[in-house]
């Protein structure tokens, strides 16, 4: 996944004469005082971005050209943050059903405030999705994919969502209430 991740920032930060070097939080954190320390787990991948000095011609005369009509405070720095917020990953975990895959969702929580259960054990969790291949391919379909649903069935399933229940969970919001045969009016009383 590191690679992946880190051939993308080159690939987009390169040109602009910047370049990413990948290291770990626990690094960082571990050479500097509490109060400077990352809030992520030692093992959380990070990237320090270096400019060049081709960054200058590549990136930041570009960059004031096109802002000229903008506020600028700092060329630099509001070049580098437009820059990298243009091309920061993000990727988010999924939750994987080990009889649903992902065709299910978490709905709630039922809470009993009164009751102590100091003996309860907790389970581990299923590893459904057992290989780092399937793993790396999961995360994938969900973060860059996740409309189509491939993601949904990266283990083979017991149930599915009706192709119904598909169409109305790809509907619109404002647009379900009609799929359920429910008036516009149904609709007001229930926001209201």
């Amino acid at each position: 996944m590191e690679r992946r991740v880190a051939e993308r920032l080159r690939g987009a930060l390169g040109p602009l004469g910047l370049e990413a070097h990948a290291f770990k939080v626990g690094w960082y954190n571990a050479v500097l005082q509490p109060a400077f320390h990352l809030p992520y787990p030692d093992d959380t991948l990070a990237f320090v971005v270096l400019s060049t000095p081709s960054m200058f011609e590549k990136a930041l005369k570009p960059f004031v050209n096109k802002e000229l009509l903008k506020i600028i405070r700092d060329p630099v720095d509001q070049c580098i943050s437009h820059h990298l917020s243009r091309v920061k990953e993000k990727i988010f975990g999924v939750c994987i059903h080990p009889k649903y895959g992902g065709w299910f969702a978490i709905r709630g929580l039922l809470l009993f405030p009164d009751i102590q259960v100091p003996f309860l054990e907790q389970p581990s969790p299923v590893d459904c999705v057992s290989t780092e291949e399937k793993r790396i391919e999961l995360l994938e379909q969900f973060n860059f994919h996740w409309q189509d649903g491939r993601y949904r069935d990266i283990i083979e399933v017991k149930e599915r969502y009706s192709e119904e229940q598909k169409a109305y969970f790809a509907t619109p919001p404002a647009e379900r209430f009609r799929l359920l045969g429910l008036s516009q009016e149904a609709q007001r009383i229930t926001f209201h």
